[in-house]
């Protein structure tokens, strides 16, 4: 008998090894990606990949936010669990963002840091936006000795030897 795919001589009764029964099973045209649409405005959604299962586009999706635009006043409407958690996360984003080095202001250590809010978030009014909370000038890189100390009245700015 003769292999499907090369015509060489088999005892095998379709292919002589593995690869040429690959190389002639494989030719199957792969699936397409499926447009996908917004599920509450009907725009079209731009997939990155297949595996990309989005239903509704950035438009309408409620976890992309323009921090900009959002107050303290109104987060703390919204959320009602973990506000500050969330403050805090988009602080050490906004952080790095600024290519500053993530090493203690004070001391210069780098293997954990901690991002430090100067003015605290609490302390804010309900109208301030949330980017003006984190603004950079409100941000510290400390290690946990010092933000502990700072935050317990034991280290003081003015300390600040660096």
């Amino acid at each position: 008998m003769n292999c499907k795919h090369c015509g060489k001589e088999t005892e095998n009764p379709k292919y002589c090894s593995r690869s040429c029964a690959a190389k002639e099973t494989n030719k199957t045209p792969k699936r397409k990606l499926l447009d996908r649409v917004c599920s509450d405005c009907g725009t079209k959604i731009d997939r990155k990949d297949r595996f990309d299962r989005r239903t509704v586009c950035d438009e309408c999706n409620r976890n992309v936010v323009d921090w900009t635009s959002i107050t303290y006043g109104e987060l703390t409407e919204k959320r009602s669990y973990q506000i500050h958690s969330r403050i805090r996360d988009l602080a050490r984003r906004s952080y790095k963002k600024t290519g500053n080095k993530l090493e203690c202001q004070v001391c210069g250590y780098n293997k954990h840091v901690v991002i430090h809010h100067i003015k605290p978030i609490g302390e804010h009014s309900n109208d301030t936006p949330i980017a003006e909370i984190n603004d950079i000038e409100n941000l510290m890189c400390l290690c946990p000795n010092h933000h502990w100390e700072i935050h317990n009245g034991v280290f003081y700015k003015g300390d600040m030897a660096r």
